[in-house]
């Protein structure tokens, strides 16, 4: 079977399982939640049925390239420095105290575990390439799925401080999160040995590319109100954006989301734009987790111990990020809320991405596929925990109920991109 065929019955498949998701469950329930498709992937890949086998994922590789970037992208067009002005007091540094703590514990543990197990599997790798899996093991921890985030809490009709500064948060550690990634990859770029001078080069190469390819978006479609055509024009830079990342062997998640952060600040048909872009999302996540588990491996012996550490790690940094989190911040959380970091733990298809988009720049055998099993396993596991989890949280916190009946929530992955949770009246 030629690749465009699958592709076009991988895309089919992923329209009509979201509009099932959406037309007949509504906001219940996801019908196919991450977990599913990446087993849906596994079972069409190399070690199932093999209609993606490994020379036809090779030949996918710029369509899984533009995927990530899209996500990276849409991401980027959240951050409207006008609107995040109006955040309130203290939720930008909530955000940044959880990522600090949980990729510091998560990133290090990593590394320990990374250069210490007894597996020849590891044998002969660099060291700095053992230190950047653990960097991206660290940053897709942070990862929290902001859009299941908000579904959560809208139908919990939650409403007080905690409701209204978790997504915030969550939008920060994402953000920070891709950034990070861009960094680390891009500074991956310079010998080890060149000192700082070239990694700073190289990491102003892959803003400068997202920058100017913002720039000639908003030149050329700026001003442009038209839904249909912003969409095909989105397409256009994003295939863009992640072609010339994927050539340079950068971020195509860290390029899109400059590149769309220039048009959110810049151009007028950003608001536009995004309301004509979230309909791809969904199902483009759908190809994302397909993808991602039509390449996956599994591990050598001991090597899955690093998934299995992952999930508890990343709960106890989560939970400590939080508490650390209310004492040094001026966030308005009550100190006494417990288990706060529970809150976070669903991840959604964007842990997925980071992997791939490492995966993609990355070619290390083993320790590879260490790093995409554990983003795998945590973007697919932590999805069936997240929503009890998180009642909890808000029960705890005494804001569940707080507001009136309201029709149903859209299904995770359909909210809102990135932009702040609905107005909610006061408590």
């Amino acid at each position: 079977m030629d690749p465009p065929l699958i592709l076009i019955i991988v895309l089919t498949f992923a329209f009509a399982a979201t509009h099932l998701e959406r037309a007949v469950l509504g906001g219940r329930t996801n019908l196919f939640a991450s977990l599913e498709y990446v087993l849906i992937g596994v079972l069409v890949g190399p070690l199932g049925l093999a209609f993606l086998d490994g020379e036809r994922l090779t030949r996918l590789e710029p369509l899984l390239a533009v995927v990530t970037g899209f996500v990276g992208f849409l991401v980027g067009l959240s951050l409207d420095l006008r609107r995040l002005k109006s955040r309130p007091r203290g939720t930008l540094p909530f955000g940044l105290v959880i990522g600090v703590v949980t990729v510091g514990l998560v990133g290090g543990l990593g590394w320990v575990a990374l250069t210490h197990l007894p597996s020849a599997a590891l044998d002969g790798i660099p060291p700095a390439a053992v230190a950047l899996a653990a960097a991206v093991l660290g940053l897709g921890a942070i990862i929290t799925a902001v859009e299941s985030l908000e579904s959560g809490i809208l139908a919990a009709r939650a409403d007080g401080p905690v409701s209204r500064l978790l997504p915030t948060a969550a939008q920060t550690l994402r953000v920070v999160a891709i950034l990070g990634l861009g960094f680390a990859l891009a500074s991956d770029r310079a010998p080890m040995d060149a000192g700082a001078l070239p990694v700073l080069a190289w990491d102003g190469i892959a803003i400068t590319a997202g920058l100017g390819l913002g720039v000639i978006f908003h030149v050329f479609v700026g001003h442009e109100t038209n839904e249909k055509k912003l969409f095909v024009a989105t397409i256009g830079i994003v295939a863009l954006a992640s072609g010339v990342a994927h050539a340079l062997h950068f971020s195509t998640l860290f390029v899109n989301l400059v590149t769309g952060a220039v048009i959110a600040n810049v151009s007028r048909a950003a608001p536009a734009l995004l309301r004509a872009d979230l309909r791809l999302r969904r199902p483009l996540f759908v190809v994302l987790l397909i993808l991602a588990g039509a390449g996956w491996r599994p591990l050598p012996g001991l090597l899955w111990l690093v998934p299995a550490g992952y999930l508890v790690i990343r709960a106890i940094a989560l939970r400590l990020g939080a508490q650390v989190a209310v004492a040094v911040t001026a966030a308005d959380i009550d100190a006494d809320t417990p288990h706060l970091g529970d809150a976070l733990l669903g991840q959604g298809a964007l842990a997925a991405a980071v992997a791939v988009n490492y995966a993609m720049v990355s070619d290390h055998g083993a320790l590879t596929a260490v790093v995409v099993t554990t983003l795998l396993i945590g973007a697919a596991l932590n999805d069936l925990w997240y929503a009890p989890a998180l009642r909890s949280v808000l029960q705890k916190a005494g804001e569940s109920g707080r507001l009136a009946p309201s029709p149903e929530p859209p299904p995770p992955g359909e909210g809102h991109a990135s932009g702040p949770t609905p107005e909610r009246s006061g408590s």
